[in-house]
């Protein structure tokens, strides 16, 4: 398992990386490519995923409209859960670092753009 999420966060790095670098003349392009739902969930959600969710949330609602506790969440969906939080927790580090590259490319570019010297009168 440690293996598969060193080889994710290594991907989901070289993937960033060449986002930032091709972001270095237009910052702006730079943060619309990293912030994309496919970068954060391509890959980690599954129709399984989704399919366990919604029957949790279901079986949740007609047991509290029938003034029942509702059911405890099932194993397979906690599970689930808690190692999407963990994927999602590296794939948000990765973004963010990348995302602090690109908008510090863009402050040091606007300080050399517009923070040169006034050119001095020759009176």
């Amino acid at each position: 398992m440690k293996l598969r999420r060193l080889l994710s966060a290594l991907v989901a790095g070289a993937v960033l990386s060449a986002s930032a670098h091709a972001a270095e003349r237009d910052p702006v392009a730079g943060l619309e490519s990293l912030l994309t739902p496919q970068l954060l969930l391509g890959g980690l959600v599954t129709d399984n995923d989704v399919s366990l969710l919604f029957a949790h949330l279901r079986a949740s609602m007609l047991a509290t409209a029938e003034g029942r506790e509702p059911p405890p969440m099932p194993a397979a969906l906690s599970q689930r859960i808690e190692t999407a939080g963990g994927e999602l927790r590296v794939r948000g580090t990765l973004i963010g670092l990348a995302l602090s590259q690109v908008m510090e490319r863009a402050v040091r570019d606007a300080l050399r753009d517009y923070a040169q010297p006034a050119p001095r009168s020759t009176d």
